[in-house]
This record gives C-alpha cells, structure tokens and sequence, in this order.
C-alpha cells in the first residue's frame, strides 16, 4: 500500500448511526476502530473523503428497509467525536447547480451525499465528484456504516474503476449480520480484500 496513492473512503460516519444515534448501526468497538483509521490517515497523510447520507430531497428515500434518518443537512453533517477527516470536508449534493459549484480541488475532503440509497456515481454530477476523488488512487480502504446499503453500493463503484479494495471489516457496522456475510463472501471472489484496522496499520508501516 503507497500513500500517496491510497484513500480512506469512509460511508455514512455520521453521529446518528453511531451508538447512540437514532438509527445505531455501528457498535462502541467498531467506533473505536474507525476512530483509529482516521487517526491513521493523519499520521500518514493520506487521501480523505467518502459519502454521506442526507434524505432531504425528493428523490432520495430510503433504501429497503432503512427506517427515516438523516432528515437534515444538519444530522446529515454531524460527525462522531474524532472522526473528521485532516482537510475541511466539502459535501457535494446531486441537486446543485454545476456553473455555480465550488471548485474540485485537493485543498478539501470530498464527500458525496448518495447515502444508503444511491450509487455514489448515479448521477452526473455525483459521477463527476466521485471520479475526482479516486483519481490516481491504487488502494482504497473502506470502513463506515451500513455493510448492506452504502458500502455496499461504493465497493461496487470502486470494483468498476479496477481499484484495489481493503474492507476493514472490524470498522463497518451493519443492520443484518447474515446480508452482510453474503455480502462480503461475494466482495471476496471479486477480489475485495478484508482486512482489519491492525492489518491496514501494518501494511502502511511497510512503506
């Protein structure tokens, strides 16, 4: 794993899918652990950014099951304690106004807001950020919440652009163990790596 070349890709790290959120899919230790890849990606410098889950437009409901949360720009920009990424995060919604955006540069976490319920590149402006994000990017370590709703749907737009993937599978949560299995069983003969927080810290402490 290359520094300069890897992301931590975080989804949904967000206080209410934390343990003491209205919709708790993320366990104390399984905080923990996101707490130290974020403390990791500053002790390396690396490349931060990932998606956040905001129901706040039309289009935008609830995947499946998911019961209403993230009903405001507000929750949907409340992060756990220790869980902000080094550069000032920068959320991207699918609804703004391309000639008015701010610029994309390397001066921001970048952030798209497909949340649970959409493809972090669904759309063409969300395309657009996310491509930017991984841009020049060998390695992506994904951890966050909600294994079978937005991980699932950014391994997926990572597998289609041929980067390397490592799940920390001590730092996801879930809301259907059993889903999740499947799912990280079939992430595994895609050639998705799971790994733990330990693991990634070794891997770094190679280079």
């Amino acid at each position: 794993m290359y520094p300069p070349a890897t992301l931590f890709l975080d989804v949904c790290v967000q206080s209410e899918l934390w343990p003491d959120g209205a919709w708790p899919l993320v366990s104390d230790e399984q905080a923990d652990r996101v707490t130290r890849l974020f403390a990791l990606a500053r002790a390396h410098d690396l490349r931060q950014g990932g998606v956040v889950c905001r129901h706040v437009s039309s289009d935008a409901t609830p995947a499946g099951d998911v019961p209403l949360h993230c009903q405001s720009i507000e929750a949907a920009d409340r992060r756990p304690a220790g869980c902000l990424p080094i550069l000032p995060l920068q959320v991207w919604t699918a609804e703004g106004a391309s000639d008015h955006a701010p610029a994309l540069d390397r001066a921001r976490a970048v952030y798209v807001d497909s949340g649970c319920g959409h493809d972090p590149d669904d759309l063409p402006r969300r395309a657009r950020v996310f491509a930017h994000l991984t841009a020049g990017v060998r390695d992506a370590v994904v951890f966050g919440a909600g294994v079978e709703h937005g991980l699932r749907r950014v391994v997926d737009a990572l597998l289609r652009r041929r980067i390397r993937i490592h799940v920390a599978l001590d730092a996801v949560g879930t809301r259907d163990e059993v889903r999740a299995q499947v799912l990280v069983a079939g992430w595994k003969r895609r050639g998705v790596d799971g790994v733990t927080v330990e693991i990634v810290e070794r891997m770094l402490r190679r280079r």
